[in-house]
């Protein structure tokens, strides 16, 4: 192949990528440690509902006392107006995917907003 055919092959390849990544629907590219990733997600409902049993599934058995305690926190302070609301489940997201993260890989430090970088 020679370098101009190399070249155009290059560039479609570039630009197929391109398309693909412009075009591809945000959810592909939620990750369960940023705020619109499906830890968080599930979280949200979990909270409006009250009922912590749903998360669990994200934690490791040994770890479901600590997300039954931040939660139940949550909930008692969520009732004090929007900003201890805002403020309380911000604690609880990131402790369920900190918690979420623990074992084998390091733990989350901060959350995105979606984009990871």
């Amino acid at each position: 192949m020679n370098k101009k055919a190399a070249f155009l092959m290059t560039a479609l390849i570039a630009l197929g990528v391109t398309v693909a990544l412009v075009t591809t629907d945000k959810a592909v590219f939620a990750h369960c440690d940023t705020l619109d990733g499906p830890v968080v997600k599930d979280a949200r409902l979990a909270l409006e509902k009250g009922d912590v049993t749903g998360l669990l599934k994200w934690a490791r058995k040994e770890r479901e006392q600590e997300i039954r305690d931040a939660f139940a926190r949550s909930l008692a302070v969520r009732v004090k107006g929007k900003e201890a609301r805002e403020l309380a489940d911000r604690f609880f997201f990131e402790t369920l995917v900190r918690v979420h993260h623990s074992g084998p890989r390091p733990p989350v430090i901060g959350q995105g907003s979606g984009s990871r970088g």
